[in-house]
């Protein structure tokens, strides 16, 4: 496939989540939205599945978007979490799924064994094949638990629905940080740090001196350096950073669903290095 080649005020979004893991995004749906508002290029990054990029990647060509293979793997570093950011061209190599789908599977363990504990506490969910009706009534991810709980009224929110996961045995399933960088590398892709000035809940806030001590461990790519959550300070200290160290540089909107952040025309520019090495030509 050619090189595409779009201009570097052209709107994209490289961090973008759909129903496939913890968005509410129906894939059509998230595309029809950037479609109609002009996007060029976007990744959909879900949470360790790299097995719909062909119908993501058919999604948006039919709306005349080019979409990157992309995933956000659940990764930790020294005892915390760290996401990372994989991207392709069109198609990730066999290491990086072995990686992720081992990572799915521990976590629907994990998920299954909080739901039958919720059970045993006498939580009585009546309403549940409805409420799940797009997955069969099954529990496949963390985030089911947390919405049975609200959509029985157990917890008036999702903050405290998810604090009562936690309390029937929920932890996140991740990987080490070098572990999924190697893999990444091993499957032609890219791999950067994602959202390293967010913070709060199961996220750590990396300061600069973090990544650099990242740096000296493990070969990353690159840096996602324009965020919602990153202030203009956080911003220009990570894009400082990727200059020094000669990193990639990524811009994403972290988009859930239409009731939550929606995705943010980032121009080309802001990561036209990264674009590059996935086949995107800004000029």
């Amino acid at each position: 496939m050619g090189e595409v080649m779009i201009g570097p005020d052209d709107a994209v979004d490289l961090h973008l989540h759909t129903r496939y893991s913890d968005g509410q995004w129906r894939p059509e749906a998230l595309f029809d939205h950037v479609a109609a508002r002009g996007f060029r290029v976007v990744a959909v990054t879900d949470h360790d599945r790299v097995d719909r990029m062909a119908r993501l990647r058919a999604l948006g060509s039919v709306r005349g978007i080019h979409v990157l293979a992309g995933v956000e793997v659940s990764a930790n570093w020294r005892g915390e979490t760290a996401h990372l950011l994989c991207y392709a061209r069109e198609r990730f190599g066999a290491a990086l799924g072995r990686l992720v789908r081992r990572t799915v599977r521990r976590q629907l363990e994990t998920t299954r064994a909080v739901h039958a504990e919720l059970r045993r506490r006498g939580y009585d969910f009546a309403g549940q094949a409805e409420a799940l009706a797009g997955q069969r009534g099954q529990v496949r991810r963390p985030i089911d638990n947390a919405r049975l709980l609200e959509v029985h009224s157990y917890a008036p929110d999702a903050a405290r629905a998810m604090a009562m996961i936690v309390d029937a045995g929920y932890r996140m399933v991740t990987v080490p940080l070098a572990e999924a960088v190697a893999a990444a590398h091993m499957a032609g892709a890219l791999a950067l740090l994602a959202h390293p000035g967010r913070g709060g809940g199961e996220l750590h806030r990396y300061e600069a001196e973090e990544v650099r001590a990242m740096l000296a461990e493990m070969p990353l790519d690159g840096i996602e350096t324009r965020y919602p959550a990153h202030s203009e300070r956080d911003t220009a200290a990570y894009e400082a950073l990727a200059r020094e160290y000669g990193l990639l540089t990524s811009a994403g909107s972290d988009s859930h669903g239409p009731g939550g952040q929606l995705p943010i025309a980032y121009p080309a520019h802001a990561c036209g290095a990264l674009l590059a090495r996935c086949g995107v030509g800004v000029a």
